[in-house]
């Protein structure tokens, strides 16, 4: 069992370099206190999640840490070139010396997104698995010639080339044929904070199923906020809870679909927001019904210290009271 952050670069006071400057910091003192795991995601076009350029952030983190790993949580490839992104994969590879885990998606329910990068939400899966596929091939082999529906390269000589190899790769999907395709290649998958705890279940399943000898190394985010008393936990989060839910409804309204899984109590349900007792039982739970390898702690305050107060509570109060994987696996 392995713990990380999970960091979305929200921007509760509309001032990007408070919010660099804070989610920057939130790394470090995970790393400080013996985290295992730092995780960064990609938004574009968005004041409240400022963190598009992704591989770049990932860059500087590597030079600013010595030991957590640092992975993305993802890389949208449909809006990138591969062969860009091959390139900077690899520097990051390099620069944190081989602590990169490279996680991809396919792009959420952003439509700016898809209007700006040229990318439709009909192919965007499709682009994203094809370029995947190139990336690893020029990670990995001397010489690239590729020819798909949507990326071409002729006798392509990667350089600089990863210290690991292969890399960690992981695919942040909840669609059965991406899953499926993750499971056939072994590549780990992602759960992010909002998805309902039965669909992480059955994207684990589904994996399985796929490829029975294959492990998905589940890193799920969640929502959290620890606090002495469940009170003192909701004092802190649902403000920042009602907010990601309010944009999130509104995306997804304005689409035409329904909100509902962004219901603002429903999240707190399935989140990690409580009391410690409480979060001790609740993270047991949690790996007994998914076996996740990574938990990924996504702080819910809207104030950058408390965020980092959180971390503290959650390595002193509840982490060390946790059943050890051994003592799960055997209880199982």
């Amino acid at each position: 069992m392995r713990f990380g952050v999970f960091c979305t670069y929200e921007n509760p006071r509309s001032d990007y370099r408070l919010c660099y400057a804070a989610q920057t910091e939130l790394v470090r003192r995970a790393e400080a206190l013996d985290f295992d795991e730092a995780w960064i995601a990609e938004h574009h076009f968005d004041p409240d999640a400022a963190s598009p350029s992704i591989l770049a952030l990932l860059a500087y983190l590597a030079g600013v840490t010595t030991r957590i790993r640092l992975g993305s949580a993802a890389v949208l490839l449909a809006f990138r070139n591969p062969i860009h992104v091959a390139e900077d994969v690899a520097t990051i590879d390099l620069l944190s010396e081989g602590r990169f885990d490279f996680g991809v998606a396919k792009g959420g329910p952003f439509a700016l997104q898809n209007k700006h990068f040229l990318a439709g939400q009909d192919v965007t899966r499709d682009m994203t698995l094809e370029a995947l596929e190139l990336v690893n091939r020029l990670l990995y082999e001397e010489r690239v010639t590729f020819s798909g529906d949507y990326y071409k390269v002729d006798d392509v000589a990667l350089a600089p080339k990863p210290v690991q190899t292969p890399i960690p790769t992981y695919v942040a999907t909840t669609t059965p044929a991406a899953i499926e395709y993750a499971a056939r290649r072994g590549f780990g998958v992602m759960g992010a904070s909002p998805i309902p705890l039965q669909r992480i279940v059955q994207l684990v399943a589904a994996y399985r199923a796929a490829a029975p000898s294959a492990d998905p190394r589940l890193a799920l985010a969640r929502f959290y906020y620890g606090a002495p008393t469940r009170a003192a936990a909701l004092s802190e989060a649902v403000p920042f809870i009602r907010r990601f839910s309010e944009r999130m409804r509104g995306i997804f309204l304005a689409r035409g679909e329904s909100g509902a899984n962004f219901d603002p109590d429903d999240i707190i349900e399935r989140s990690l927001i409580g009391g410690f007792d409480e979060l001790r039982d609740k993270i047991a739970s949690l790996h007994e019904q998914t076996q996740f390898r990574s938990l990924l702690l996504k702080p819910t305050s809207l104030e950058a210290d408390k965020n980092l107060r959180a971390l503290d509570d959650f390595a002193n109060h509840i982490r060390p009271y946790l059943p050890t994987a051994a003592k799960l696996e055997q209880a199982l």
